[in-house]
């Protein structure tokens, strides 16, 4: 909490709003209007709270408030020896970074397919290769209708 209150109080202050309320946790940095120059403010700013020497792309990486305070939780405590408060952070940040997807965007089923094989090869299951789901979805981008619709009851086992 103390940390997430740093980040809003600097994010605030940056952007010139009254306090630390103004600037809503969860809402994506480029939505509150940042851009490179406040976004490499906001990162000296917290350089010089925290101590750390934080990259440049901050914001960019940390998309929320949120974000940026569970990322900084974890490069300051460094006792994370087993990786997992680590690893949540990163699966925070992936979250908030695919919130910024457009449903209708081409790339969106290539990242699926990506994500479905990392959780494959996390429960220790087969699963197809990320170059082979590259070819599935090249080959989805040109099928027809039918096709489409076999390839779908394929997949959920209708067929």
């Amino acid at each position: 909490m103390i940390l997430l209150d740093l980040v809003r109080t600097h994010a605030a202050a940056v952007l010139g709003y009254g306090d630390a309320e103004a600037v809503d946790a969860h809402l994506a940095f480029r939505e509150l209007g940042f851009d490179s120059l406040t976004a490499v403010e906001v990162r000296n700013r917290l350089n010089k709270a925290t101590g750390l020497r934080l990259p440049a792309t901050l914001v960019f990486d940390h998309p929320t408030s949120a974000v940026l305070a569970q990322y900084l939780r974890g490069e300051l405590l460094q006792d994370d020896a087993d990786g997992v408060d680590s690893t949540l952070a990163e699966l925070d940040r992936l979250e908030a970074g695919l919130g910024t997807i457009a449903p209708d965007d081409g790339d969106r089923m290539r990242i699926t397919m990506r994500l479905e094989a990392l959780m494959a090869k996390w429960k220790g299951t087969d699963a197809e290769a990320p170059a082979d789901g590259e070819k599935v979805s090249s080959q989805l981008e040109s099928a027809s209708a039918d096709e489409l619709f076999d390839f779908i009851d394929k997949e959920f086992g209708v067929s």
